[in-house]
């Protein structure tokens, strides 16, 4: 009961964010004494400028972050890259004083909160010219609250919030966005920002206008013609610009370099570029090397940290819920690495299948298990039939000889009539149908699983599982993990396995 209340308890955490977020918001707005004003006179005022575009990530794809906006930074790009967070994210970016939170909840959204440029002093930590760390311009304040939401393939994204510019006795006035980031396939994504649509214009206590921010609209692509290789572009419309950046990703690390080109004869014409990223065990740093002429330092830094549920990877052998189960262990239990759980298996039918379709011998077995105890012509009372337990209307889709039947929980079992029947066919077009929802969702295996056994129609790619779903994979789990403690029963079930597929 305990464990239950604790449980509980951490869940509904998650809903003391937002308040905190509109506390913070609020006390950022009335704690102007704590922002200092900068020095700069009043001849140096710009009456017309865009609201500028911060971010050492966004700087290093060289402003072309519309399409690829996808962690806490997101509301300053493009506040519809906040919809694709799975976790909570907080990023601090130490060259311009950036504050970024982000945290995402089931079925409702992700908020965020932002606040840029709130240093002390405009350097970080000391103040020196042997520091290379350093900010654009002090005092271009801004706080922002930010949500977004996926629907489908399309994400939508707002920001409201207040700004300031960096010029003594100027006032906040707000300001509002809008972004969206369409994906068309694994390869295309496209997405649109509307930013600050009410024409924010800042004056001092006289009514002087100090700053005023035009209206922006821009547009972007990222093109991702292999897994390791990204190219971002963006446009502005308004204000005639263009970025472009060509990214390298491998594993954790990522480099870029790109160039932006404006036409505005108050910014440079042409600045380069170059970022790189490493993200690991939740924590992410970015370095951007920014050659642009009106600015005094080009060295930018800033860290991440992700926080609330545990880190999810793409490797099906260490998920969320791959954990020990509960039962008596023995000394002949020790988990061993899987490839040594199997040394006479690597000939068999059913590892090499299994092999093929990138999914571990373990999985497969467990699922096989889960599904029908390695009965091949094992019907279930809702008309699935076979090792992998496969409908009739899906098993058509992967391209099984499936008759239709009067009554659907009588098929012929006959693996000639009935291809759902034949233990290959039935496994191999199982694995495929797995890798295809794997995919769906972003290679989370509690989803692909979940939406295995209750259909993908019943599970949306950000969750949550309904209760039967999570059941279902706590159960393949809880076995997998039996196979990778005990030797003797994983050879146990992979020779059952073999018969079945060898039995013709």
């Amino acid at each position: 009961m305990k464990t239950q209340l604790a449980t509980l308890i951490f869940r509904e955490l998650r809903w003391f964010f937002i308040p905190i977020f509109f506390i913070l918001f609020t006390a950022f707005l009335f704690e102007k004494f704590a922002l200092s004003d900068s020095n700069s006179p009043q001849s140096e005022i710009v009456t017309d400028d865009l609201r500028p575009a911060v971010g050492t990530r966004g700087l290093g794809l060289s402003h072309a972050f519309i399409s690829n906006a996808d962690d806490a930074t997101s509301p300053i790009w493009n506040p519809a890259g906040l919809a694709v967070l799975k976790h909570g994210n907080v990023i601090y970016d130490f060259s311009q004083g950036a504050l970024s939170v982000a945290y995402p909840i089931n079925t409702i959204g992700t908020f965020g909160f932002n606040l840029l440029d709130f240093n002390i002093s405009d350097r970080f930590l000391v103040h020196h010219t042997f520091n290379p760390f350093g900010t654009f311009e002090y005092g271009y304040n801004q706080a922002l609250i930010s949500y977004a939401r996926k629907i489908g393939s399309l994400k939508l994204g707002v920001s409201t919030g207040y700004s300031r510019a960096p010029y003594t006795n100027s006032l906040w006035a707000p300001n509002y966005d809008f972004g969206a980031v369409m994906s068309f396939s694994p390869h295309v994504t496209v997405g649109m920002q509307f930013r600050d649509i009410s024409g924010v214009s800042i004056q001092d206590p006289n009514g002087k206008v100090l700053q005023s921010f035009n209206q922006q609209f821009a547009v972007g692509t990222t093109l991702t013609p292999h897994p390791l290789i990204r190219w971002h572009s963006c446009i502005n419309i308004t204000s005639p610009s263009l970025g472009t950046s060509f990214e390298i990703v491998t594993g954790p690390l990522s480099a870029n370099v790109g160039s932006h080109f404006s036409l505005d004869s108050n910014a440079p014409v042409q600045s380069w570029s170059l970022g790189l990223s490493f993200k690991k065990w939740g924590k992410q740093t970015y370095y951007t090397f920014l050659n642009e002429d009106n600015l005094s330092y080009k060295h930018l830094l800033a860290f991440g940290l992700t926080f609330g549920e545990p880190k999810q990877t793409s490797n099906e052998n260490k998920t969320e819920i791959d954990k020990p189960i509960s039962t008596k262990s023995t000394s002949s239990e020790t988990r061993k690495p899987p490839d040594k759980l199997v040394p006479k298996s690597n000939v068999k039918k059913s590892v090499q299948i299994a092999k093929k379709h990138n999914v571990s011998v373990e999985l497969m077995l467990a699922m096989i298990y889960v599904e029908s105890k390695f009965n091949p012509v094992a019907v279930s009372r809702t008309g699935a039939g076979g090792l992998m337990q496969m409908v009739p209307g899906t098993a058509r889709e992967l391209g099984l000889k499936v008759p239709k039947y009067a009554n659907k929980l009588k098929p012929n079992l006959d693996g000639k009539v009935d291809e759902r029947f034949d233990a290959k066919k039935n496994l191999i077009a199982g694995l495929i149908y797995f890798n295809r929802l794997r995919k769906k969702y972003h290679n989370d295996l509690t989803l692909a699983l979940g939406a295995y056994n209750v259909g993908p129609g019943r599970v949306r790619v950000r969750g949550p599982l309904i209760s039967r779903g999570r059941k279902y994979v706590q159960t393949v789990i809880n076995r997998q993990n039996q196979y990778r403690r005990d030797a003797a029963l994983l050879e146990t079930d992979l020779n059952r396995l073999e018969i079945v597929l060898n039995n013709k």
